[in-house]
């Protein structure tokens, strides 16, 4: 009996779910770059998981057009070779029954260079019982296309019975499965919905 009811003690419990995934987007490189960069990728991939963007701030945006003979010309014809590194402030409206709390604040680290593409958002502080939460997106030119590979790793904090933490454990990995795999059906979506167009405008008035 004894062991029974410690066995069903709560206890806090710090569940980690952590998910990865490649695929490769029929569009080129350089295009893929132009359409992440010029359009509002990060609102349509937020709002596709189950998030909705509330608002986004540039707090750093450095530029290198060294490598680049014709800057402009080049970037009207796609093919850039300028190198970008942003650092963007985003917040973001939670819609989790699993997390309470209803926003979350992030911190986005981009590097776009004329080859690779490296973003990394991670959360600044926790938000209710989700300590952490971290995203990383990688590209870079492929045979067939832009090859892509999207990371996840999200770490929430839950009161449950010791005899439940495994449970715990298997609906955080689930969540962060979902979360990575639902990512990388918004990338291709969002690209998909660019990449037949001849000119990418940029959007003005809304962040990327």
């Amino acid at each position: 009996m004894a062991a029974a009811a410690w066995s069903l003690r709560p206890v806090s419990h710090l569940a980690i779910g952590a998910h990865q995934t490649r695929f490769v987007v029929p569009c080129d490189y350089d295009k893929f770059r132009q359409i992440m960069v010029r359009k509002n990728a990060t609102a349509a991939i937020v709002e596709r998981s189950g998030m909705e963007l509330i608002d986004v701030q540039i707090r750093d945006l450095q530029v290198d057009a060294s490598a680049d003979d014709r800057p402009l010309l080049n970037a009207i014809r796609g093919k850039s070779k300028m190198n970008l590194d942003a650092i963007r402030q985003i917040r973001v409206r939670l819609d989790d029954p699993a997390i309470d709390a209803d926003e979350l604040a992030l911190r986005q680290q981009a590097a776009i260079e004329a080859d690779s593409m490296n973003v990394v958002t991670k959360s600044v502080a926790a938000a209710g019982n989700l300590e952490s939460y971290q995203t990383t997106l990688e590209a870079r030119p492929s045979d067939d296309g832009t090859e892509v590979r999207v990371t996840v790793e999200m770490k929430v904090r839950v009161d449950v019975p010791k005899l439940f933490t495994n449970r715990a454990d298997t609906r955080v990995q689930e969540a962060a499965e979902d979360a990575i795999n639902e990512q990388a059906r918004s990338i291709e979506m969002f690209i998909a919905e660019h990449a037949d167009k001849r000119l990418i405008l940029p959007d003005l008035g809304g962040g990327n």
